[in-house]
């Protein structure tokens, strides 16, 4: 596949769902393209929508949620109009997905090697007989030292960040074309945090591999994404290159989630916290969701459609009056 053509390619995707208390519009006119060999890092606030745009394109959305438009190609497969025969295959084969708490996706009961079997023999990449091997083959490929030994340990025998290695273990075990990392650091400790992120990285670049990276932390996004996709309230809101976003941001709030990450270079005292909330996602909302948190807001950011705007090569924002 040529690296012209995304591995994952989104476009203007809508996502609602429907609860008790109302139509919650989780996503609006998302559109991302992930290619052979990047990382792409998606950022923003808690409720911006980032691991819901994920689980769409894994085809594991929750059953209240509901697409509402748009499509998603995953390696040439249309996810959406899919069977769930074929998205099971999908899974494991062409994508993976690396969740954030895998102490509670790993089965307690049951060894990790085990685990990690099940999707080889799952996805028919070995036999009974050779099961074993490929499992410590897999294993090394993750760095964990004494992979015999592991291979016949249970989760809880093993710390955090061993347990996230046999997490990435299991996701890369049938070699997919597309890794999405969900805040695959959360709960590690600094140093064990950078292992994770740096396994990530180098085997996403030898195995030449898309990889999504979902994150709240700005400053690992900096250091390991090719491109980073900035989300708020459902909205995709500015895309471009790592560089091209954290030395000159254009949309409001990409600014100042940039001043509310502490940095190595200044003090506590430059961080500056965004101010008001995410809106209410079942009622009526304005064209630009940002509108009511946003210092720059006139009457034109009220009138829609909020289409992309290129603002330098590969630079995208989407909104009325950029910075």
């Amino acid at each position: 596949m040529s690296n012209s053509v995304p591995i994952l390619d989104i476009k203007n995707l809508s996502v609602e769902f429907r609860t008790r208390s109302g139509v919650v519009k989780a996503l609006e006119n998302v559109s991302l393209e992930v290619f052979r060999g990047e990382i792409v890092g998606i950022v923003g606030e808690s409720g911006s929508g980032k691991s819901v745009s994920a689980l769409t394109a894994m085809g594991i959305l929750d059953p209240a949620g509901h697409v509402t438009a748009g499509s998603i190609s995953l390696g040439g497969l249309d996810v959406l109009g899919a069977s769930e025969a074929v998205l099971q295959t999908m899974r494991g084969q062409q994508a993976s997905m690396i969740f954030q708490s895998p102490r509670t996706a790993l089965n307690p009961i049951r060894t990790v090697g085990n685990q990690i079997g099940d999707v080889l023999h799952r996805h028919n990449m070995a036999d009974r007989q050779h099961l074993r091997e490929m499992v410590i083959r897999t294993l090394k490929t993750v760095r964990i030292p004494d992979p015999e030994r592991r291979f016949d340990a249970y989760p809880f025998e093993l710390s955090g960040g061993m347990c996230q290695r046999i997490m990435i273990a299991m996701a890369l075990a049938c070699s997919p074309e597309l890794l999405i990392a969900d805040e695959p650091t959360t709960g590690l400790d600094v140093t064990t945090q950078a292992a994770i992120m740096d396994l990530i990285r180098d085997l996403s670049r030898e195995r030449n591999m898309a990889t999504v990276l979902i994150t709240h932390d700005l400053s690992m996004a900096a250091d390991y994404c090719d491109k980073i996709i900035v989300m708020h309230a459902g909205h995709v809101v500015e895309s471009g290159s790592s560089h091209d976003l954290f030395t000159s941001p254009r949309h409001p709030y990409t600014a100042k989630l940039m001043k509310a990450t502490p940095n190595g270079g200044g003090s506590l005292d430059d961080i500056a916290s965004i101010h008001g909330g995410l809106p209410d996602l079942r009622g009526l909302l304005p064209p630009c969701r940002f509108s009511g948190r946003c210092e720059r807001h006139e009457a034109i950011c009220d009138s829609g459609p909020l289409d992309a705007k290129e603002v330098s090569p590969n630079h995208f924002v989407n909104c009325q009056r950029p910075l």
